[in-house]
């Protein structure tokens, strides 16, 4: 970590910690002692800790998609890139021991107290929202466009029930429920 700036071990210091043990649960002093810079370097790159948690967020979802991003081109057809969503999913989940969806854990914390990282949370599940249904769209080419909404928001929200029983379980199981679902949702083609 001494190799990188003030700004980028603020944020890095800030993005385990917040995912750890909470952004509430997280104080300012905690996070310069960990991170070895100054608390003026806090303000000058940030300005304060809302501040720092939109661009923990914004990191977030940048990483997120790039990892699905990655696993989902591997594959050839709309459907397997749909399967391989789950698959990072999966993998995930286990690389950050069941510690559930950042953005979700952040709005449970925060609630309706800050407008700006509520809206970097929903913009979050909206790409993922319209990610999923991208390979619906394609998988189902020609079917209504009611009936490809129906079942994307389908798929969508057994993506989010998997994150969310993952943790809770601690398991990987709902993830793998969750793939079966989509093959009786969405046949191969």
């Amino acid at each position: 970590m001494s190799k990188l700036g003030p700004r980028e071990r603020i944020l890095e210091t800030a993005s385990r910690l917040f995912y750890i043990q909470g952004y509430n649960n997280t104080g300012i002093n905690q996070i310069l002692d960990e991170a070895k810079v100054a608390k003026a370097s806090l303000y000058q790159h940030f300005g304060s800790k809302d501040e720092l948690g939109i661009h923990y967020l914004k990191a977030a979802r940048e990483e997120w998609f790039g990892g699905i991003e990655k696993w989902a081109s591997a594959k050839k057809t709309p459907f397997q890139k749909l399967v391989a969503c789950f698959d990072f999913l999966e993998y995930s989940l286990q690389q950050n021991n069941f510690l559930g969806c950042k953005f979700i854990n952040m709005l449970s914390e925060i609630g309706d107290t800050s407008a700006p990282m509520s809206h970097e949370i929903l913009e979050h599940k909206r790409k993922l929202r319209q990610f999923i249904k991208s390979f619906i769209e394609q998988a189902l080419h020609g079917k209504p466009a009611d009936e490809i909404d129906v079942i994307s928001d389908a798929i969508y929200l057994l993506f989010e029930g998997a994150i969310v029983e993952s943790k809770i379980y601690k398991e990987t199981w709902p993830v793998k429920k969750a793939k079966k679902m989509i093959r009786i949702l969405v046949e191969e083609k």
